[in-house]
């Protein structure tokens, strides 16, 4: 945003930037914070200060995930002329408050004694919904130790890993307001587990001088989505488990909290667009099929949260698969030849092609996504593959990378030197790729470890995105861009991926190229914070890297002057930040 647009090319001031955050949100717009109120178990900042802005008093504060009581304050006075919408303005931050990974959870933020939104800890800028209230926050200021070390930030932010500090708007409706009179806001920590997590909260008063608060702005607009060329990008999370068997929810089941649980924070401070539950089939049994993927039908809202039905078939002889579904009437098939808990026992097992076969009976158009493919604990058997089901493979999640051996992150289980993304590529086939949390601790889009069990899934990164390139935001338009492919993962920042070879998408495959021609590949990227490198990888083998300077954008263009023509050829995009999060296109396919 030029900050040059008022009368006479010079600055705009503060009157003039609230003028044009309410013509572009139709929102009024008032300071977030005038007085604290009850400052609660949150820590006082000193005199060596974080943030991100230039500011003049000492006051910050920082609520952990953990503390038993919250914080209240005051905002400026509502104008009596006003629009039917309020936005406030706050300056914000979230950090890990340790160099190792640490248990998720939420902050609720109340104004006036209602319910506004939850929020959660990000590396990114994120918007948040709830009803007819939304928080945009803007990462203006990202932070990141190397793994395992960790950064003094301020006074209060001694030993960290990561932290992000940047404006948020807080969007309500203005009914909920006194005209002439301050509203009071309150934020309240809920967390399951003890964890160092943070949530800050610093001076706002004269922050629309001192800030850029455009992005913040956008996100609240009519369309926060991110395009690629004529498509909009949607993030989601479709690999999840609960901790409920069948109608009982004592947490038996393989992760954490009810099924409603878990859909309640994929909405609402997750942050996805899209969302699958995808428990073990031994959680929900034969006679609880319906209800199950019925939570899909009854959460779906097109255009605001998209749910695909779906569950895990957890074999432990073939490997674990995901199935999905574009519409309701699927059904959840048992690994095993009768319903019962995972076995190693050969004489029980099923084969996935006992799988596709069960499935396809449904006549629900269904795909399948392979997981953890290299784990020693759960490997997948690569010679069971059927293209027409197969359509994708979850490289990355709360285990780690599936794409090579000895990639970061790699997760703490074990991994075989094959099985891997790369290993199947070498056979041939044709996999679009995506990521997904493969959660258990109750927190779509934020998973990690649930500290009561799998400890083996705490990670540096993020826990898995799937990101797919659709027109807009419908379980048919979210279905069909998965099943073509056209799609990518990420490990859990909203990185914005488009690649294409001659014009065509990725998930494509093109007939060889005439003779004279070369295949050209088209790369834009928009990160989250600074790029380190982009790799094009040609036949499971690195072909071209580009060196970046931490650059939060590039575009690029890279020729194959070694293409033959006589064989198959497939080329995918690696893209690693600084921060070390990534992003990996799906494949596009040529002979």
């Amino acid at each position: 945003m030029n900050p040059f647009f008022a009368e006479g090319n010079r600055r705009a001031i503060a009157p003039e930037i609230a003028g044009l955050v309410e013509k572009s949100v139709g929102c009024t717009c008032v300071e977030g914070l005038d007085e604290m109120l009850d400052s609660g178990d949150a820590a006082v900042a000193d005199d060596r200060h974080s943030g991100f802005a230039e500011r003049h008093s000492r006051a910050e504060w920082l609520l952990g995930l953990s503390a038993g009581k919250g914080m209240r304050w005051r905002t400026s006075s509502v104008p009596s002329d006003r629009s039917d919408r309020t936005v406030f303005l706050l300056s914000i931050g979230f950090g890990n408050g340790s160099p190792l990974p640490q248990p998720s959870g939420r902050w609720d933020i109340s104004v006036n004694g209602r319910f506004a939104v939850s929020v959660r800890m990000v590396n990114h800028s994120q918007l948040w919904r709830s009803g007819d209230c939304a928080l945009a926050f803007s990462a203006n200021r990202i932070e990141t130790a190397e793994p395992y070390s960790s950064m003094c930030l301020s006074t209060l932010i001694r030993d960290e890993g990561v932290a992000a500090f940047g404006p948020a708007l807080l969007c309500v409706p203005s009914s909920w307001l006194e005209s002439g009179q301050p509203a009071e806001m309150a934020v309240h920590a809920v967390c399951k587990a003890p964890s160092t997590r943070w949530f800050q909260l610093g001076i706002s008063a004269g922050l629309l001088q001192t800030a850029d608060i455009w992005q913040a702005v956008q996100m609240l607009g009519p369309d926060p989505h991110p395009r690629a060329g004529d498509y909009r990008v949607f993030f989601g999370d479709i690999h999840t488990h609960s901790g409920q068997v069948g109608d009982e929810c004592a947490n038996r089941g393989c992760g954490r909290g009810s099924r409603e649980d878990n859909y309640s924070f994929a909405r609402g401070a997750g942050g996805l667009d899209f969302y699958s539950l995808t428990d073990h089939e031994w959680q929900v049994g034969p006679d609880g099929i319906a209800d199950y993927l019925g939570m899909a039908d009854q959460h779906n809202e097109d255009g605001r949260f998209v749910c695909l039905p779906g569950f895990e078939w957890t074999n432990l002889l073939y490997g674990h698969r995901n199935v999905y579904f574009r519409d309701s009437g699927g059904t959840v098939v048992s690994s095993y030849k009768e319903w019962g808990s995972p076995t190693l026992d050969p004489d029980r097992c099923t084969t996935p092609d006992d799988l596709w076969a069960a499935v396809e009976k449904t006549g629900i158009p269904f795909i399948t996504v392979p997981h953890h493919s290299s784990s020693t604990s759960h490997p997948l058997n690569l010679d069971f593959y059927n293209p027409k089901y197969d359509r994708l493979f979850e490289v990355y999640s709360c285990w780690g990378s599936s794409e090579y051996y000895g990639d970061f992150p790699r997760g703490v289980s074990d991994r075989f030197r094959t099985g891997d993304f790369r290993d199947a590529v070498r056979r041939g086939q044709r996999y679009g790729l995506i990521a997904s949390a493969d959660g258990h601790d109750g927190h779509p889009g934020d998973a990690q470890s649930p500290l009561v069990k799998h400890h083996h899934l705490f990670h540096f990164c993020g826990s898995g995105r799937a990101a797919v390139l659709a027109a807009e935001l419908t379980r048919a338009s979210v279905f069909d861009a998965l099943h073509a492919r056209r799609c990518y993962a990420t490990t859990g920042v909203p990185i914005v991926l488009d690649v294409r070879l001659n014009g065509a998408l990725m998930g494509e495959h093109l007939p060889p190229l005439p003779p004279g021609t070369i295949p050209r590949i088209s790369i834009h990227c928009q990160g989250t914070n600074g790029l380190d490198s982009i790799r094009i990888i040609k036949n499971a083998e690195v072909a071209h890297s580009i060196p970046c300077c931490c650059e939060f954008a590039r575009s690029i263009e890279w020729e194959d002057e070694g293409y033959d023509c006589t064989v198959p050829n497939s080329y995918y995009v690696r893209v690693i930040q600084k921060d070390r999060e990534s992003a990996w296109s799906s494949p596009i396919w040529v002979g």
